[in-house]
């Protein structure tokens, strides 16, 4: 039996971020997915999860729908991510869609797919209802819903600023109608299981787990809030003031801005920052 390739050389041979592909499989590989399940994939984006599921799982296919223009994202857009791996070996068993996932599930099959998975895609919605819309179409479709997000917690304060930085960019969009920006419903492990339960969706197991020290989502979000300028205002107040129209939601972002911050400096620098923990829940109809 040959043995598996090395989550590094994985990385490298499909292009891949190496810690954002070993941070996948070690979530994939705590979830209720076996080898030759049909697999749905809600929220795919430029292909990382659905690629490291096709390499964990190498007798399944993959159905892998997000409903995001191909030219969104960068540096590589969606499309042309998803075009790349589609050009590997593993591409065959790969099908990308363009598409809402209510509207592409009103055209498929009961008992279509073993199980659907949600992988650090659920803050995209642009609210719970229509979480809850999603994971109602999904029964009789699927026989398992898998989720990963965010836990919102840390046990250090490393983690915490990441828990900052998102309550903070999240407070801003919720202001913003019709925002695309890759935080948009900022919803707690709480209130996934009750949007699951709600659509009639059992919890069957729940967990969380600290984020590897060399993931950089935490670094990218804390770059968004504080690291570019325009002139001598950071571009997030700068948006903060284009979208918000009431003077005391500035005061509160401008007060995060600022306790962000200060925990960054307290911690020695943006270089210690580090995620925060991730929760997986397990789901069966």
């Amino acid at each position: 039996m040959n043995e598996p390739m090395p989550l590094h050389e994985q990385a490298q041979r499909y292009g891949l971020l190496p810690s954002q592909h070993e941070h996948r499989v070690k979530l994939l590989r705590e979830m209720n997915i076996h080898d030759g399940d049909s697999i749905l994939e809600i929220g795919c984006g430029q292909g990382d999860c659905t690629a490291a599921l096709a390499l964990l799982y190498p007798s399944s296919r993959i159905t892998a729908i997000d409903p995001a223009p191909s030219d969104y994202g960068g540096p590589e857009t969606l499309g042309q991510a998803q075009t790349r791996i589609k050009t590997y070996d593993i591409g065959s068993r790969i099908d990308f869609v363009q598409a809402a996932p209510v509207a592409h599930l009103s055209n498929v099959e009961d008992g279509a797919y073993d199980v659907a998975l949600m992988c650090h895609s659920l803050w995209y919605f642009a609210n719970s209802a229509e979480v809850v819309s999603t994971m109602e179409a999904l029964k009789g479709k699927a026989e398992k819903l898998c989720i990963a997000e965010w836990a919102l917690k840390s046990d250090s304060r490393e983690g915490d600023v990441h828990v900052q930085v998102a309550f903070a960019r999240a407070t801003c969009e919720a202001h913003v109608p019709d925002t695309t920006q890759n935080i948009r419903s900022l919803l707690s492990p709480g209130r996934i299981k009750q949007c699951a339960l709600e659509s009639g969706w059992a919890l069957q197991r729940e967990m969380s787990m600290p984020s590897s020290p060399r993931l950089e989502d935490a670094k990218w979000e804390l770059d968004m809030l504080l690291g570019t300028k325009f002139g001598n205002e950071r571009l997030f107040m700068k948006r903060v003031k284009e979208h918000v129209q009431e003077e005391r939601i500035h005061l509160v972002l401008e007060g995060m801005l600022e306790s962000v911050k200060n925990s960054v400096e307290a911690i020695g620098g943006e270089e210690h920052v580090r995620c925060m923990d991730v929760w997986i829940g397990s789901f069966a109809r």
